[in-house]
């Protein structure tokens, strides 16, 4: 089955492969707008940097029991999701502490089996770096099923977990939202590694979101304000990497204005400030 159709919806970008990427975008602020939101939110903003660095223990991993590496590197994402979860519940340390430990236990685990599989390494170096113009039609139906997915997710967990930020314990979120968020969390990281890598998929995830919360008063203005910052950096990232005078890498792209965008809202704020009235 051919996806030509939605890529004709980005027409206005020539070649096929730069309609693939702007759909890939869009698909990804639909999937990781609302989910920065609840990482700003829930204070978790090392949690994306955890999760992406699984990918290289997942790659391992998958050439060790034989699996291809897409689905091994979801599954173990995934894993590392819940297990997080479940370390802040069942133990008295931080939400950070938690992130920390598997962040450096998930890197170690990696770089460990890597250096015992060379083949992997290849497949590594495409996941570190990420580069959303070479997405085939395989990870662009991933990405469609996550954006479903987001949607489902968004419409049933948004707001209670957003109400879990502020409510006491047992008012909101908790048990399996928790752990439905660790999990959904995970995917939607492991899968904007493919298109920005894992150096940058946390600026992806934090940079919209933090936008919102400044711009924003309500969970629902965040989740829209998070929203339409990372549309536009996306398209205007993958269309200003693409001109010939910039050339620059589009991941790198996006991102950078993306955090643009969070300090020009960062500067209005301080001049609102700075001109209403003092009580």
């Amino acid at each position: 089955m051919s996806l030509a159709p939605l890529y004709d919806v980005f027409s206005f970008y020539g070649p096929v492969f730069m309609r693939k990427a702007a759909l890939a975008m869009f698909l990804l602020s639909v999937a990781a707008s609302g989910t920065g939101v609840l990482v700003v939110s829930r204070r978790m903003a090392f949690f994306p940097d955890a999760a992406g660095h699984t990918v290289f223990a997942g790659l391992a991993l998958g050439l060790i029991s034989g699996l291809p590496p897409a689905p091994a590197v979801l599954c173990f994402g995934v894993f590392i999701g819940l297990l997080i979860i479940w370390l802040v519940r069942h133990s008295n340390l931080a939400t950070d502490t938690v992130i920390g430990l598997v962040f450096s236990g998930g890197v170690a685990l990696g770089l460990a089996l890597v250096s015992r599989y060379p083949e992997a390494q290849s497949s590594v170096t495409r996941f570190f770096l990420g580069d959303v113009l070479t997405l085939g039609d395989p990870e662009l139906w991933l990405l469609v099923g996550l954006a479903a997915l987001s949607v489902v997710f968004y419409l049933f967990l948004y707001n209670r977990l957003m109400l879990s930020c502020v409510a006491p314990p047992g008012h909101g979120g908790g048990g399996r939202a928790d752990y439905a968020f660790g999990a959904f969390l995970s995917l939607v990281v492991v899968s904007a590694v493919q298109a920005v890598g894992v150096l940058l998929v946390s600026a992806l995830l934090i940079a919209p979101a933090a936008c919102g919360r400044m711009a924003a008063r309500s969970g629902r203005g965040m989740f829209w304000t998070a929203f339409g910052v990372s549309l536009f950096s996306g398209q205007a990232g993958l269309a200003l990497s693409y001109h010939p005078s910039v050339n620059t890498t589009t991941g790198a792209t996006v991102v950078f204005i993306s955090i643009a965008v969070c300090g020009l809202a960062a500067g209005v704020r301080k001049v609102k400030s700075l001109g209403a009235p003092r009580s």
